[in-house]
């Protein structure tokens, strides 16, 4: 098969192949011939254009992930990535109407409704007495069919008697709140780590064991000041990034998402619950 000069490995160069190939790749992504939100080609693809094991592709693609240059998506591929998600955390987060008004479609699935028992520690995030019920809601969101989160929400299961099921037709938890319980939530605190992913994390955000989240842990107050949810997200480190913002009369959140040519060049979406 013909390969373009530009295809062919330096044997003596003292820079191993899968170096070789994303410095390559890297040239091809600044040059524009691979656009934002464009795919690369698969390893399969690398391997035979350069003449290398799929091991050796993966590798070199593996190196332009961890460098954020572009990001991949299980059973779709590897994308060019733009400028990441810009993640604004302010005291009103709303995520399906921040994605309606982006043209975007919002995604949410309830991976699961239970109901557990406070111990000392979750008492007290949710100001109520160890040993009360707590409903537990755990929900996949996603942006156009992209998984890009993991939230899981715990409410006072005495207060909000019903919501797990009605939660199973709804996409929008705060919208539930208010429309049911007449509850306006609002961020009170959030709290930020960076964790690597588990395996559930894994299946469900269709990422790889090396890709790293940002842990977000946050407390809902109504509007009367009483504290209605203890929300733990898991946001994909590869396509996302976190802008908190101090002003006061700021009263919504959203981020600048990078996409994939068939979506809108520019595109407002919000993390939460």
């Amino acid at each position: 098969m013909y390969r373009q000069q530009s295809d062919i490995l330096r044997k003596t160069a003292g820079i191993a192949y899968y170096q070789q190939i994303s410095e390559i790749l890297m040239h091809r992504i600044e040059e524009g011939e691979y656009q934002p939100g464009s795919r690369l080609p698969t390893e399969s693809d690398l391997g035979r254009q350069f003449g290398v094991n799929r091991h050796t592709a993966r590798e070199a693609l593996r190196k332009l992930k961890s460098d954020g240059i572009v990001f991949s998506v299980k059973g779709r591929g590897t994308f060019v990535a733009d400028n990441k998600i810009r993640y604004r955390v302010s005291k009103k987060v709303r995520f399906t109407t921040s994605i309606l008004e982006a043209g975007l479609t919002p995604g949410t699935e309830l991976i699961s409704t239970d109901t557990d028992t406070a111990d000392e520690e979750l008492a007290g995030k949710l100001g109520i007495r160890t040993g009360e019920p707590v409903l537990v809601l755990k929900m996949l969101r996603s942006a156009s069919g992209i998984p890009f989160m993991i939230a899981t929400s715990r409410l006072p299961a005495t207060r909000f008697i019903g919501l797990g099921e009605r939660m199973g037709t709804s996409s929008s938890l705060y919208a539930l709140l208010r429309e049911q319980f007449g509850i306006e939530a609002s961020r009170a605190e959030s709290v930020f780590e960076t964790i690597m992913p588990e395996e559930r994390d894994m299946h469900l955000l269709q990422i790889p064991a090396d890709v790293p989240l940002l842990l977000v842990r946050s407390i809902a107050r109504d509007q009367y000041g009483g504290i209605v949810e203890y929300c733990e997200t898991r946001m994909r480190g590869d396509i996302g990034s976190m802008v908190v913002n101090f002003d006061p009369t700021c009263r919504s959140g959203g981020a600048i998402f990078r996409s994939p040519p068939s979506w809108p060049s520019s595109s407002i979406l919000t993390t939460g619950c």
